[in-house]
């Protein structure tokens, strides 16, 4: 009976820990790719294009003001919505390292539309995990999910919405600062949205393993 109330909290723990490991350096090859990065990243990207800031730390300003918003959105304080704190401060260091490794200059077309693909499979494997693990939201994911509950919409509608809503406004900054609205948003943006949902589709279907609490 124990168990039912504290469901393998260590394997999710560690489960988890792997998932964002995985999904951050998915972002840091979107991010180097340079065509285009997801929405969930468009925001942070785009003000480190514009100022002196590292992505990294863009994300982990974004990220905290994503679960501020989420908290004026809910009007609820959570444990999970405090969690999300020093996550967004492991995601931004994890970024910038990972950034760091993947020093790809002056290569082909050819050769970033290839990281690009690669990192919507490793990024759309570390949500995999991450729905898995059970443990916490992104930032980015929990806005979405807030948002959507207040239009009585479910996930998928609620992100897809969200996402919109962020590359218009990423567009839009970086065509009134630096007149180009494609400084972040490009092809990589229309395909990440596009793929990473039938991918996480996939991979739950191949990966039920994952699953530390069963559906």
């Amino acid at each position: 009976m124990e168990k039912e109330k504290n469901p393998q909290w260590a394997k999710r723990i560690l489960l988890y820990s792997i998932g964002v490991i995985v999904m951050t350096f998915g972002i840091a090859m979107a991010v180097r790719a340079d065509i285009g990065v997801a929405p969930g990243s468009l925001l942070a990207y785009a003000v480190s294009q514009l100022t002196p800031l590292t992505v990294g730390t863009c994300t982990t300003i974004f990220h905290i003001f994503f679960m501020l918003l989420q908290l004026v959105i809910t009007r609820r304080l959570t444990i999970r919505l405090l969690l999300q704190f020093p996550m967004a401060f492991v995601i931004g260091l994890m970024l910038d390292i990972f950034y760091g490794w993947l020093d790809f200059n002056n290569q082909s077309y050819a050769f970033r539309a290839l990281l690009l693909v690669s990192a919507m499979v490793v990024f759309s494997l570390g949500i995999r995990i991450l729905v898995g693990a059970d443990v916490l939201l992104s930032p980015a994911d929990g806005v979405a999910q807030a948002f959507g509950n207040i239009l009585g919409w479910k996930m998928a509608k609620g992100k897809l919405a969200f996402d919109a809503i962020v590359t218009i406004v990423a567009a839009l900054l970086t065509l009134i600062v630096a007149h180009d609205p494609f400084i972040a948003v490009g092809v990589g943006t229309a395909v990440c949205a596009l793929g990473t949902g039938p991918l996480i589709g996939l991979f739950t279907k191949l990966f039920p393993f994952f699953d530390v609490i069963k559906k």
